[in-house]
Formats: structure tokens, sequence, C-alpha cells
């Protein structure tokens, strides 16, 4: 199954260049080869959703379209998601095509003092088309905010883990 190089993604974190930059560091410095096997075991992202653990990596590998667990239940988190809030510490991004549809939601930025809530988030099936907000409303946030732009390209998994083995 291949995965579309250009994916529309929606922002909703005023870190850019700087986490784009680091990211293309980390993996241009990786010891990994892109011939050499994973060594990483692959274990799922676990998502709170209760506003108090950091969701950072597990709301950004759901939105990828990757599998994540409920942190209490260790049930896969399914396609849609509601009535959760999200405590994070970076930046979200929101990969089209992927069917993912994120419900009566809060993002908490503590740091930046920063809040998205909402209202209905779709990825959508079409990963040439952007990812549609609707009801969404931001508070602290700049004004590009939720707007669709060309996002990162996809790493590289082996089996379905990332070639550099960063976790978070």
């Amino acid at each position: 199954m291949a995965i579309h190089p250009k994916c529309s993604a929606w922002r909703i974190s005023s870190l850019r260049l700087v986490s784009a930059s680091f990211f293309a560091a980390l993996v241009a410095l990786s010891p990994a080869k892109a011939e050499e096997q994973s060594k990483c075991v692959a274990s799922p992202h676990l998502l709170w959703g209760d506003g108090e653990h950091d969701d950072t990596a597990a709301l950004n590998a759901w939105f990828r379209g990757e599998t994540v667990v409920w942190a209490q239940t260790h049930e896969k988190v399914g396609a849609e998601i509601a009535d959760h809030t999200f405590l994070l510490s970076s930046v979200v991004y929101i990969s089209s095509g992927t069917g993912r549809t994120l419900e009566r939601f809060r993002m908490i930025w503590p740091e930046r003092q920063e809040t998205v809530s909402g209202g209905t988030i779709r990825s959508g099936d079409d990963p040439d088309k952007p990812p549609v907000a609707e009801g969404v409303t931001t508070i602290g946030a700049d004004p590009d905010e939720g707007v669709p732009y060309e996002g990162p390209p996809s790493e590289p998994l082996d089996h379905g883990v990332p070639r550099h083995c960063l976790t978070s």
C-alpha cells in the first residue's frame, strides 16, 4: 500500500520551520541506513485524551492513519474520536486521506496558552483534498492557523516502525 507523498495537512501549532528543520536534521544524522532493517520493536502509541498526559505523538500517529490504542483500556482507537481533551506540547498535523474524524474536542497547549476546540475535523478519504474543519474555535492561536498547506513527507517505515527508531 503506497502512501501519497504529497499530503495536505492542517497545522494546529505555530511551530513551523523550527520543527521541520529539527526533524530533517535528526533524520539526516540518524545512524540507521535506508537499507538496514529496523531493530525497533513495533508497539502502538498510547492515546490518553484526558487532558493530563501529553498526547502529541499519539495524536499525530492517529491522524497519519497509524494504529493507536487508548492508554486506559488498551483498546484500538477507531477512525472517529469524540468528546476528549488532549494535552499537547508540539505541532499536530492532520494529514488528508486517512479517513479520521475528530468531534467535540479540546486541544490544549499550556506553554503557549493556546486552545483549539470544536466542532469537527475530518481528514477525508482523498489524499489530494485538504482536511475540513467545521465549527472549530481557536484561542491564543496565530492568524494563519488552520490553513491547509503542503505537509512534511511521510517517513519511511520498516514493518510499521520508523526507520530512525525515534520515539516520544
